[in-house]
């Protein structure tokens, strides 16, 4: 699967699946595997605009790799598509910038859950 994100005229980051902006009604799991490329699309934005760099051209194609046995999202992958003006010495610094990504970096060593409800916190006679 791939989720295409691009900045809009005022540089908000706005995710895309198959042509159509993904929201919270759309699917909550597709745009939990979205915030992985709005954060480095986040990180991104932040590296070009502290050096002064325009957003234009710029973009993130992220792919979503399954596993076909478990349907569980097994890698993903995240392109950075930059115009050809930006600076050749950055090629690195950006590339460590957004591998910051704290989506990434709770992936990396997520979180447990715990799930109640209201009737949990109701006490017996």
């Amino acid at each position: 699967m791939k989720i295409l994100i691009k900045f809009d005229e005022n540089n908000q980051i706005v995710p895309y699946a198959k042509d159509k902006k993904i929201t919270i009604n759309d699917s909550p799991f597709l745009l939990f595997l979205a915030s992985a490329g709005m954060c480095a699309a986040y990180y991104a934005r932040e590296f070009m605009q502290n050096r002064n760099i325009s957003l234009e051209g710029v973009s993130i194609v992220e792919t979503v790799f399954y596993n076909k046995e478990t349907h569980m999202a097994e890698n993903i992958n995240i392109h950075v598509e930059l115009p050809e003006i930006f600076p050749t010495k950055y090629k690195n610094a950006i590339k460590s910038a957004i591998s910051q990504c704290t989506v990434k970096r709770h992936l990396g060593n997520p979180p447990s859950f715990e799930i109640q409800t209201s009737l949990d916190l109701v006490m017996t006679a």
